[in-house]
C-alpha cells in the first residue's frame, strides 16, 4: 500500500508543479504568439492557458511515468492518450483574432 500512496504522490507532485511553472509563463507565452504574423493569439482568460497547458503537460508526463511502473506499453499509452485530450481542447484556450493594419 505504501507503494501506491507513494505513486499519488509523485504523480500530483508532477501535476501541481507543472501547473505553477505553466501559470507563471502566461506573459512569455502570450508575447511570444502576438508575433505571428497576421493574426494575434491571446488567451481568453489570464492565467488559464499557461495553467492548464502546464498541468496538461505534466500530467501526460506523470501518468506517463507512473505508467512505466505497471509496463512500458501502458506508459506509452497512457501518454498518448493524455496528450489526444490536451490537443483536443487547447485550441479552445485561446482567441485568434487577425491583426489590423
Amino acid at each position: 500500500m505504501l507503494g501506491y500512496i507513494g505513486f499519488g504522490v509523485v504523480d500530483n507532485g508532477v501535476l501541481i508543479v507543472s501547473a505553477i511553472i505553466g501559470f507563471s509563463f502566461e506573459d512569455i507565452i502570450n508575447n511570444a504568439l502576438s508575433k505571428i504574423p497576421r493574426y494575434c493569439i491571446k488567451t481568453r482568460v489570464k492565467g488559464l492557458s499557461s495553467a492548464l497547458l502546464g498541468a496538461g503537460i505534466g500530467n501526460a508526463v506523470s501518468d506517463f511515468l507512473g505508467g512505466f511502473c505497471v509496463s512500458p506499453s501502458m506508459a506509452l499509452g497512457t501518454f498518448l492518450g493524455c496528450l489526444i485530450v490536451l490537443l483536443a481542447f487547447t485550441p479552445f484556450i485561446f482567441k485568434i483574432t487577425r491583426k489590423r493594419g
